[in-house]
């Protein structure tokens, strides 16, 4: 899969090649890591939102066109939204239905969610 972000500062939050300059407790870096090599190596979205320990889940409210994984028991979760074939955000219809053919997702936030 590919990977956008939706500015620099997401990029540095969640890209390994920042993880110099990360700031987040150990766990949480190597979760984070290892989190971007397994959505680099995913065929589709379809591989995220099977593998249980990312907890795939819609979000409501503000972020309804938002979708998060988990960083296991940290805390931490990682916000993106599904993008298309021309990297358009999917911002409407069956997300989940449409997951085996999309290739790219938009990472918008890496956070503490009970921060």
């Amino acid at each position: 899969m590919k990977i956008l972000h939706k500015n620099k500062t997401v990029e540095k939050q969640f890209s390994s090649k920042y993880k110099n300059k990360w700031r987040y407790p150990e766990q949480v870096k190597k979760k984070l890591a290892a989190t971007e090599n397994y959505i680099l190596n995913a065929c589709s979205l379809l591989d995220i939102a099977n593998y249980p320990p990312f907890h795939f889940e819609h979000l409501k409210g503000d972020r309804k066109n938002e979708w998060s994984i988990r960083l296991g028991h940290t805390g931490y979760r990682v916000i993106m939204i599904p993008c298309d074939d021309d990297e358009n955000e999917i911002i409407g219809g069956d997300i989940l239905a449409q997951c085996k053919m999309i290739k790219i997702v938009k990472i918008t936030e890496v956070s503490n969610h009970y921060e």
